[in-house]
């Protein structure tokens, strides 16, 4: 009998091909997945979104610091352009590259703080339930992504570290804290909660205060001591985009704040707590035993959630805004999955959680597939004439202008491919993130409201690089200005500069 069983035994055994199957499934259908978003996006529009414009547009120039975002993105990208040229399937390609990351992120830290395979990737499918990620992400929006990315493998590193007290470890986490820091300023916030995390457990407490603490920390220091002298060297041309971004109806400063919290539970964590409520309730019970990694991730993500708002409180904001929460909603579901190992939750229950995530997935392609195809939203209608504005703009010259100045990132972006052998510089960006000027230049501006240029846009050209519209020169409209038949339009203006006479 018992070689019967032997011999049953090993007909039945997985084919090698099988067991690799089995160990890399879950990166193959991460890869298939970024494959079909790419595909949605690509079909979305052939012009850049916003944040992929204004990447390309500062990549012309490497610099510490290129304004109210930190460096890192447009560093990768600077590299990426020098090697495959300033296309939009170039700067495409690094966000879906640093989307994969973030996948790739969330799966190594739900390995360390989960030690069952399917929970590790479910723990990094679920962040799907996340909106910005199952929506926002699929269209635009990079220096977000990163963020997530850095904050799920600081986690990762820190728990091995802690664990191996190896150097390694320490090292690593300490500079994925810093890269965390360079890819999105709200990054703060989770690094200063989960360093208060760790002081509120014992053994992630003596780990601090020892000597690999102060190398993660020295680590940290390392990476981001450039930009932050770049920072305080240029605080003057920081302070308005900051205040703009926390900032809104200056006069709603209390309701404001409130309703945009309410906006915030709903569109960073709402879906993620509701759908576990709906299929494994029990994820919330007050009985579970938790590991310390549980706990430090979970008390992480409650402390970085209140250093986020008492920073937009202090100074002087009345909004928050739902990505600025992301790197916190897309860590939420890896800890309630670490709770799923402390109650009893039938498999049925976990197929479910499954079925949520394809289900989301195929929602999402659905409902692109319909707001990109129809005007319902306006949303298609919108993007197509964005397309065809980005063809009307290449051949707009008569000849190719040296350099283009732009006053704003979205016309610039898309200007720069449009114009590969043309300089294209924005108004308003710091002085050492601006490319220099050469030979021919004309001015593009959003001519959407009025034909005439803005008094502030002459001032920045007259301040910064001493031009001016010429008088005499031909003034080119293209596009569709905004009416009550079409709400998206869009209208550019375009003439000749020349230099102010002193």
């Amino acid at each position: 009998m018992r070689l019967s069983r032997e011999l049953a035994r090993s007909l039945v055994r997985p084919f090698p091909a099988i067991q690799t199957l089995q160990e890399c499934w879950f990166p193959v259908a991460v890869a298939l997945y970024l494959l079909l978003i790419g595909g949605i996006r690509t079909l979305a529009a052939r012009s850049l979104m916003i944040d992929e414009s204004e990447q390309l547009a500062l990549s012309q120039v490497l610099s510490l610091g290129y304004g109210s975002q930190p460096p890192l993105v447009v560093w990768v990208v600077w590299v990426a352009t020098a090697l495959f040229g300033p296309t939009a399937a170039t700067v495409i390609a690094v966000r879906f590259a640093i989307l994969g990351l973030m996948y790739a992120g969330l799966y190594t830290c739900g390995r360390a703080v989960t030690a069952t395979p399917g929970k590790t990737a479910l723990a990094a499918a679920a962040a799907l339930f996340v909106p910005a990620v199952s929506w926002d992400f699929v269209f635009d929006k990079t220096n977000t992504p990163a963020a997530c990315a850095f904050a799920a493998l600081t986690v990762a590193a820190l728990i091995r570290a802690v664990r191996s007290d190896n150097v390694r470890w320490a090292v690593a986490a300490g500079v994925f804290a810093g890269l965390g820091v360079l890819s999105k300023y709200t990054f703060i916030p989770f690094v200063a909660g989960l360093f208060a995390a760790s002081l509120t457990i014992p053994q992630y407490r003596r780990w601090v205060l020892s000597s690999r603490g102060v190398i993660a920390s020295a680590m940290t220091t390392v990476v981001v001591l450039p930009h932050v002298i770049w920072v305080l060297t240029s605080q003057a041309e920081l302070a308005e985009s900051i205040t703009h971004s926390i900032t809104h109806r200056p006069g709603r400063t209390f309701g404001m704040l409130l309703t945009s919290a309410g906006d915030v539970v709903a569109m960073s964590c709402g879906f993620t707590l509701l759908v576990f409520a709906i299929i494994a309730p029990g994820v919330y019970s007050r009985k579970a035993n938790l590991t310390s990694e549980s706990r430090l991730l979970g008390r992480a993500l409650l402390l970085a959630s209140v250093a986020a708002i008492v920073v937009v409180v202090l100074a002087g904001g009345n909004r928050l805004k739902a990505h600025w929460f992301t790197p916190l909603a897309v860590l939420l579901p890896t800890y309630l999955i670490t709770r799923l190992d402390f109650v009893p939750v039938p498999r049925l229950r976990l197929i479910s959680l499954w079925c949520a995530v394809v289900g989301t997935v195929v929602g999402v392609t659905l409902a692109a597939g319909v707001l990109l195809g129809t005007d319902l939203l306006a949303q298609g209608r919108h993007l197509r004439e964005r397309d065809q504005l980005a063809a009307e703009v290449s051949i707009a010259f008569a000849e190719r202008p040296d350099s283009i100045v732009c006053d704003a990132f979205r016309d610039a972006g898309n200007l720069r491919f449009a114009c590969p052998d043309s300089v294209v510089a924005v108004l308003s960006t710091p002085s050492s993130a601006r490319p220099a000027l050469r030979g021919s230049v004309v001015l593009v501006w959003d001519a959407s409201k009025s034909d005439d240029i803005p008094d502030l846009t002459t001032m920045m050209l007259a301040r910064d690089y001493g031009l001016r519209p010429d008088p005499f020169g031909p003034v080119s409209y293209l596009g569709e200005r905004p009416s009550s038949a079409n709400r998206t339009g869009h209208r550019l203006g375009v003439v000749t500069l020349v230099r102010v006479v002193k």
